[in-house]
């Protein structure tokens, strides 16, 4: 795994008006607009390994 890897970390960005859902890296990646509503998504998760119940 390189270092770049290593320091993105996944997240579900989420769209405020429709609520479509997309997992993107930051930093290595911007927030994306949602390709429905054009608004600009937020992050709603930081997603780890695994999820505990």
């Amino acid at each position: 795994m390189s270092a770049e890897q290593r320091k993105s970390q996944a997240v579900e960005a989420v769209c405020p008006k429709c609520k479509r859902k997309e997992i993107v890296y930051i930093p290595r990646e911007e927030l994306p607009k949602c390709p429905v509503c054009k608004v600009q998504m937020v992050v709603s998760e930081l997603l780890t390994e695994g999820k505990s119940y």
